[in-house]
């Protein structure tokens, strides 16, 4: 038969840390077998309890399908990535939740496609590398090119490219240009 709960635990565990007998289950068994000591230390882990309870709840402050508002905003600027106010909250947390995998891309046309992917998931974008990527051993040898760049193409009109551009400015390489090309709306006959 199952011992009762104890005024320390409840059901399916114990009520606070002190319960778990965290410090006095460490000491060596010629300090378990005194009352004072057992006592002493009892006292010491309640009085841990706020501080012990905050540190078994840590993992869930960096979670980011855990955290709101401004603790998303200030774990996303701890892993360097930039939040638009206007994006939904369970975009934003996708996209804290992928930094790392972002950032190890960062600068390469996946990279780039992921990140767009994770920002703009309803928009149907995709990126063109015209290539260019010469080799040579003596750069005399090297044909003369302008700077390097590539395309994003976005199939739909969009009112505001902007929130788009700062991503791509965002992901990719520093010394490679880009265009994007958005389709315009079209045009409607004049019925005058």
């Amino acid at each position: 038969m199952a011992p009762a709960p104890t005024g320390d635990e409840v059901e399916g565990g114990p009520r606070n840390a002190s319960a778990r007998r965290y410090l006095r289950s460490g000491l060596p068994s010629i300090y378990q077998e005194g009352d004072f000591g057992m006592r002493f230390v009892g006292a010491l882990e309640q009085l841990l309890d706020p501080l012990v309870g905050t540190l078994d709840g840590l993992p869930a402050h960096f979670e980011p399908s855990l955290v709101e508002g401004d603790q998303l905003q200030l774990l996303a600027g701890w892993l360097g990535v930039e939040l638009e106010e206007s994006w939904p909250l369970d975009r934003k947390r996708e996209l804290v939740r992928r930094a790392s995998d972002l950032s190890r891309r960062r600068g390469t046309r996946r990279g780039l496609e992921e990140a767009l992917a994770v920002v703009f998931p309803d928009l149907p974008l995709r990126v063109e590398d015209p290539g260019g990527v010469v080799w040579a051993r003596d750069p005399s040898e090297l044909p003369a090119q302008g700077a390097p760049e590539f395309y994003v193409y976005c199939d739909i009109p969009l009112e505001e490219p902007a929130g788009l551009a700062r991503m791509i400015e965002v992901m990719k390489p520093v010394h490679v240009n880009y265009r994007l090309r958005i389709r315009s709306p079209k045009r409607r006959p004049d019925t005058a």
